[in-house]
């Protein structure tokens, strides 16, 4: 069992720093048009989705773990709410080339091959469409030692800085680049009720899990003033745009 298996036993529907009252926030900022399609990449089991589709938005969301999906498609049949679920790695995502308005994503893009990640993120988006992405961020002193635990554990494939991602993002071909939330500690967030988290009970004194939890908070103890978060956008070049540069 790896941390994205405890995860979808726990049935944790907002692992990322801020919990989903910082998604609700996040997406609050945004004023999304009425009726866009988005797609959010790595949905866990389908809280920020089916809340978008609640909404009232055309929603599409993708997830690689069976476990996590399974609960995403319960919970959607229980708020009574249309999303469509796939299972694919945000690596190799299994839709058109230009097909979706925004592409919504909460801390996947770390555990992936970034720049195989963003060349997808950029190709099933529409000519100025919008990507909005909440990652860890480096905001200390990082060490051979550090980086190799922290992929051990958690399986991070990247963890750079804020300047970084944007030269990244840049690179990779989005324009209009910027930072909509930025914090050099990765923060706390208390008890976040969730009425349809769906929990393996059986799991709760499975000793793996309470061995992985000890280890985690070790990690957090001695790495968290390193370790801090970004939120980033950026758009898709309009046609327009493309044919000016």
């Amino acid at each position: 069992m790896d941390y994205h298996d405890l995860l979808a036993r726990l049935g944790e529907g907002s692992a990322h720093p801020g919990g989903f009252s910082a998604t609700l926030q996040l997406l609050d900022s945004l004023s999304l048009p009425a009726g866009v399609h988005v797609l959010e990449i790595g949905c866990g089991t389908g809280r920020t989705a089916c809340y978008l589709a609640r909404q009232g938005y055309n929603v599409t969301a993708v997830d690689l773990h069976r476990h996590m999906l399974d609960k995403a498609v319960r919970r959607a049949r229980k708020e009574r709410v249309d999303v469509r679920f796939i299972q694919a790695d945000a690596t190799a995502l299994p839709l058109p080339d230009h097909h979706v308005d925004v592409v919504f994503i909460e801390s996947v893009t770390i555990f992936t091959s970034w720049r195989r990640a963003l060349a997808e993120y950029r190709r099933v988006l529409k000519p100025g469409g919008l990507l909005v992405d909440r990652e860890m961020v480096l905001s200390g002193r990082k060490t051979e030692l550090m980086s190799r635990r922290l992929k051990r554990f958690y399986g991070i494939r990247t963890l750079a800085t804020v300047s970084a991602w944007k030269k990244r993002l840049r690179g990779c071909g989005f324009s209009k680049v910027e930072v909509k939330e930025q914090s050099r500690t990765m923060g706390k967030w208390g008890v976040d009720h969730d009425p349809l988290r769906e929990m393996d009970m059986n799991w709760i004194e499975d000793k793996n899990i309470q061995r992985m939890s000890r280890t985690n908070d070790r990690l957090l103890l001695r790495y968290g003033k390193r370790l801090g978060y970004a939120v980033f956008a950026a758009r898709v070049p309009t046609e327009a745009e493309a044919g000016t540069n």
